[in-house]
């Protein structure tokens, strides 16, 4: 099955509200320290996955494989000019 990329610059949900299977999160800083948490259950679940990249460096990457979560996926990004892609 075909992945689906969420291109994200801002802090949003992603996928099915009910869930459903990750492949990988990659983090793209600027000139700030980006970060990002993922969260299963919305914007108070539990964190899956926290990045960090530094400012003015290379994107980071994490590969889940099809990580199966519940709930409504959520992705906080923080940093000046930080781009995320998530993959589902």
């Amino acid at each position: 099955m075909a992945t689906i990329p969420y291109y994200l610059t801002t802090t949003a949900n992603v996928g099915d509200a009910n869930g459903g299977e990750i492949d990988s999160v990659v983090l793209t800083p600027a000139a700030a320290v980006a970060t990002a948490v993922v969260r299963e259950n919305g914007s108070g679940g539990t964190i899956i996955l926290a990045l960090q990249a530094a400012a003015n460096g290379g994107s980071v990457q994490h590969i889940f494989r099809g990580l199966v979560y519940s709930g409504q996926l959520h992705v906080t990004l923080a940093g000046a000019g930080v781009q995320a892609t998530v993959e589902l």
